[in-house]
């Protein structure tokens, strides 16, 4: 079996290896959404998406893109007699209770309330409270989508009851914007930014490699022997980050804990995330300083180890705001188990590559969330 795995990587190698000389001969790699940093940042998203959709758009191809949207969307789009090229799109749409990403109104009071979630959690009933909204302000008809990397559901506190339409970046985004470029054939600039935002989200949801050399891939695994090695390979694929973290982070982070008088914990490691936390004696099992994933969500902060024996007083916890707020600029959120807490970006092939294998990136970037944690709670009787 060791044979038939080496035999099937090495084989795979070739291929993907031939994969990266033609996106380097063609300049595949070039790509200014990457460059700027357009990566998981919703808002961003959400801008360029409302850009492509509004018929007012600075494109200058009128309804036309937002039409492609509709017919993308088929049987499923149920706004009776949608009228595109008399509608208006805003993002960030204030309703009073809350903030609705992509907001797509008619001339006729009828809606297209689009909720973009890539890694960020669903508010507190955040698709019900849209629904309300509508229910009021577009009586002649409303359709909620709710666009994931994905296509995956909402959670049941955020969409229960709720009557809306799932969408993806990996599939339904990605079709519609291919479906845009050949609309956009004598607006070359558009089509190259187009195309361009086409790529960016295939890195983004792992579809980057040719289709001829996916085809070739396809065939090596056809064969029997090479299935087993894959399916040995999958078995062990996640295992092998918890070595990878083992090897090229524990050790460091082990040793900054201990400069600090903290005790460093591993959890786990999978593609995505290294779970980790640290804590000591003097916080009395209370509290730890936790780096986690949960839900499709990479979050970090103060945790609240025992929420049914101990609380975090409202005072105690505005000090500690207060001390980020002034450390950082950037205000915290709070959850139930979360004195506060924030978000970072997940890893993938690429960072653990460049970010933990060969340099101290991720760990430095984990000792600065670190020291910042423990700056803000210097002096407050935990």
């Amino acid at each position: 079996m060791i044979k038939d795995i080496k035999n099937l990587l090495n084989q795979v190698a070739i291929i993907n290896k031939k994969n990266e000389e033609i996106l380097d001969a063609t300049g595949g790699r070039f790509n200014m959404f990457k460059i700027c940093g357009v990566n998981h940042i919703e808002p961003t998203h959400s801008a360029i998406i409302a850009e492509f959709l509004n018929p007012n758009g600075t494109h200058g191809l009128k309804s036309k893109l937002l039409e492609c949207f509709i017919e993308m969307l088929g049987d499923k789009f149920n706004i009776k007699d949608f009228n595109s090229s008399r509608a208006s799109v805003e993002t960030e749409h204030y309703t009073g209770d809350g903030r609705i990403d992509i907001l797509i109104e008619d001339n006729q009071h009828k809606a297209i309330i689009i909720e973009n979630k890539i890694y960020a959690p669903d508010q507190s009933e955040q698709l019900k409270r849209y629904d309300r909204y509508a229910q009021q302000q577009y009586k002649n008809g409303y359709q909620i989508l709710y666009l994931t990397l994905d296509g995956q559901e909402a959670s049941e506190q955020s969409g229960e009851g709720v009557d809306y339409l799932k969408i993806s970046y990996e599939k339904d985004i990605i079709n519609w914007l291919e479906s845009c470029v050949s609309i956009a054939t004598r607006y070359p600039i558009v089509r190259e930014t187009i195309i361009q935002y086409i790529n960016h989200l295939k890195q983004l949801t792992n579809q980057d490699m040719s289709t001829k050399n996916e085809e070739e891939i396809t065939e090596v695994l056809s064969k029997i022997e090479n299935l087993r090695a894959a399916k040995a390979i999958s078995q062990n694929y996640s295992a092998t980050f918890n070595a990878l973290a083992k090897k090229h982070f524990n050790p460091k982070m082990e040793e900054f804990a201990k400069e600090k008088g903290l005790e460093y914990y591993n959890e786990t490691s999978d593609e995505p995330f290294i779970k980790f936390y640290l804590t000591k004696s003097d916080w009395k099992g209370k509290f730890k300083i936790l780096f986690t994933n949960e839900e499709n969500k990479c979050e970090y902060g103060l945790f609240y180890n025992f929420p049914d024996e101990y609380s975090v007083s409202d005072e105690i916890s505005e000090k500690l705001h207060e001390n980020l707020r002034k450390k950082t600029g950037e205000s915290f959120k709070k959850a139930r188990f979360w004195p506060f807490y924030s978000q970072f970006s997940e890893l993938n092939l690429d960072a653990w590559e460049s970010d933990i294998i060969n340099s101290d990136k991720f760990f430095n970037d984990c000792k600065e969330k670190i020291e910042i944690l423990l700056s803000a709670m210097d002096g407050i009787d935990l």
